[in-house]
């Protein structure tokens, strides 16, 4: 009888708790089976929300819960309070003194207070299934309703927009050293001070608010991350990310509609870029990059250049490489992430395509599109394969850009597996059509080569400051001055020569920004035809063509001491090409007085033209691979090649410095970079 009952017991308990665990959605309950010691937490959540009867915050935390074994934080990190202390103490600084971000004093003092500051305690990472706590999901989601209903940047949306762009508690894998209603009360009454009814308001302000907190921490040695605090201090290398993650944490918790997007590699360069995206007033998601840009204002000159691009999300996208590739198959780092969504049409015209799969790509179920990396393949696409058509269907592949299809071996090497091409959509037919890229051996050609990477468009915009510079002369240091001269174009990315007509002796000369544009110069050098003490030959200037036979004058460089203008003056003239200074103005103190009739400016660039006495290689694109088609030590600014395969890509290496190279068309006489 007593074994009956105890029986009884156990069945009765077991029952129990198939009918807990029947409770909730299946997505639900295949996460909490993974919380070990963390479910009882999660089902309190669930059980909270049950109870308190509101069936949107209910599934507001199955969905946060059935998505947890996705994310996690590879580092966790817990904040001194002083560094709240601190960063609040320097936003009083700009408050008071309008001048603060132009006082180098200010910042140095601020170094040392902040090198006094407690280290940053970091953990190793951890599984947010196993980890996150019931206040912290409970406070997440309260705070994210109760901003849902009061934003009026809100007002229009779903309930499905709102769980991606509002309700997550992190965007990435950063740590979460404060919740989000922390992060309210620290930031929303700066965002909110010019009212919330335009987005663009508050993300103007966060904007503002960032670069006045970096410009008054510039002196600052940062070493360790310092969560939200990040977006104040100097960049960590290849930071973009980080940053583009704690925009997202802040503007959700202030109720401003955020998500995170990414480019595995740009179109026209090695490097991947993270940024954020929000819609605007008509609801068009604009990209930018926090906290430096606004709403679209880095698209000229950066983002249009992204090629695919992706959406982390926080639901898990079961059509993601990790989902659907076959029993052992290998898959790229990059698409390991199931929280991942294409949104390449929203940037790029695109098509679908299909590619004929070779009967090597066995049991595999995905191919992939590459771009070009200076490292190897690099794959930026993934396509699911059709082994009963034996074809890679690819989605929303942009139209324009060079791609290579590959597939991955069982070492996880990229292999090609068809002929690089181009998609164009066919005039006639409006269909997309796949132009492959062949090498023709039968009709050579000669080549005149200046470049191994295009312009960038940054430091395009960087030189056209100098266009309106004067060059200065006075007796006295703090003038007054007289105009000598006036730069009225913006300067080629080599040494540029500017000569003017002065007879008269001065002690200092400079170079000054007419509008306060920050110059960004990295040599300048004073001249003058005669051989006078101190004096050496100036920098040569560059010879694009056949060597003219034609005299030149003779030129005698003349130096003399920086003037104070700022902590970089000296990198404009260390003789290194490589150190630039960004100031309004940089000059030289002579001591006496002398005849200065030029001077010769080296603009800040990235030096990817040809440079005299480096060696290059030149190679072309064929059969699956790059042959060399020769090696050539410059003599001057250009490289001439002969006899070179037509109708292909070709790729111009420094072997001597530099890291910056793409391949390029050549037509018309001229290189045509890849993508641009």
């Amino acid at each position: 009888m007593v074994q009956s009952i105890k029986t009884l017991l156990v069945s009765c308990l077991l029952c129990g708790a198939m009918l807990s665990c029947s409770r909730y959605p299946a997505e639900v309950q295949k996460a909490l089976s993974q919380a070990g010691q963390n479910r009882d937490s999660l089902v309190a959540v669930l059980e909270h929300y049950r109870n308190e009867g509101n069936p949107l915050k209910y599934d507001a935390a199955c969905f946060l819960i059935a998505n947890m074994p996705y994310h996690r934080s590879t580092v966790n990190i817990e904040l001194p309070v002083q560094y709240e202390e601190y960063f609040e103490y320097v936003d009083s600084i700009l408050i008071n003194r309008h001048d603060a971000t132009h006082s180098d004093s200010i910042k140095q003092l601020l170094a040392v207070k902040f090198a006094n500051l407690p280290k940053v305690h970091k953990t190793g990472g951890t599984i947010d299934i196993a980890t996150i706590s019931p206040s912290y999901l409970i406070s997440c989601i309260d705070q994210s309703f109760e901003q849902w209903h009061s934003s009026p940047l809100l007002k229009s949306m779903d309930f499905e927009e709102f769980k991606e762009f509002i309700l997550p508690y992190r965007a990435a894998d950063e740590p979460l050293p404060y919740t989000k209603t922390k992060l309210h009360s620290l930031m929303y009454d700066k965002l909110a001070a010019n009212g919330m009814d335009d987005i663009r308001r508050p993300i103007g302000i966060y904007k503002e608010n960032a670069l006045a907190q970096k410009k008054m921490n510039r002196r600052v040695k940062n070493e360790s991350h310092a969560g939200l605090y990040d977006i104040y201090l100097p960049m960590f290398e290849k930071d973009c990310r980080n940053l583009a993650a704690i925009t997202c944490n802040i503007l959700r918790a202030c109720g401003i509609p955020v998500a995170l997007e990414f480019t595995p590699q740009w179109t026209n360069r090695n490097g991947s870029h993270y940024w954020c995206v929000s819609p605007d007033s008509t609801g068009k998601f604009c990209p930018y990059t926090p906290p430096f840009n606004n709403l679209m204002e880095d698209w000229d000159s950066n983002i249009r250049y992204a090629g695919k691009v992706f959406r982390m999300t926080y639901a898990a996208n079961k059509n993601a490489p990790c989902f659907i590739k076959s029993a052992n198959e290998p898959i790229p780092k990059i698409f390991e992430n199931p929280c991942i969504i294409d949104v390449t049409d929203n940037y790029h015209l695109c098509c679908d395509i299909e590619l004929s799969v070779p009967d090597a790509i066995g049991n595999r179920n995905l191919a992939y599109l590459a771009y070009f990396n200076t490292h190897g393949f690099n794959p930026i696409a993934w396509g699911t394969v059709s082994h009963e058509m034996k074809v890679a269907k690819f989605k929303k592949v942009p139209y324009g850009i060079v791609l290579f299809p590959v597939y991955m071996d069982a070492d996880g090497r990229l292999e090609n597996f068809a002929q690089p091409f181009i998609a164009k959509k066919g005039r006639d037919s409006g269909n997309a059509e796949i132009v492959p890229i062949t090498c023709n051996h039968a009709c050579p050609i000669s080549m005149h080569l200046l470049r191994k990477f295009p312009h960038k468009p940054h430091l395009v915009k960087y030189r056209s400051n100098l266009n309106g510079a004067m060059v200065l002369a006075s007796n006295m240091e703090k003038g007054p001055f007289d105009t000598l001269y006036v730069i009225n174009e913006t300067p080629a990315p080599y040494w540029q020569r500017y000569t003017f007509h002065n007879h008269k002796k001065y002690r200092y000369y400079k170079i000054a920004s007419r509008e306060r544009k920050p110059l960004e110069i990295a040599e300048y050098e004073w001249i003058t035809t005669s051989n006078v003490k101190c004096s050496v030959i100036p920098a040569a200037l560059p010879v694009f063509d056949s060597i003219s036979t034609k005299k030149e004058q003779k030129y005698y460089k003349i130096t003399g001491t920086p003037m104070k203008t700022g902590p970089q003056r000296k990198n404009a003239v260390d003789g290194n090409l490589d150190t630039f200074v960004e100031s309004v103005g940089v000059g030289t103190d002579f001591h006496v007085p002398v005849c200065v009739i030029g001077i010769q400016i080296y603009p800040r660039n990235a030096r990817n033209g040809i440079e005299p006495g480096n060696e290059y290689q030149l190679l072309y694109y064929d059969n699956g691979g790059w042959v060399e088609h020769s090696r050539t030590v410059a003599a001057y600014n250009f490289i001439d090649a002969d006899s070179v395969p037509s109708g292909t890509m070709y790729w111009l290496r420094n072997l001597s410095a530099g890291k910056e190279e793409l391949p390029f068309f050549y037509s018309d006489g001229k290189q045509v970079f890849i993508n641009e």
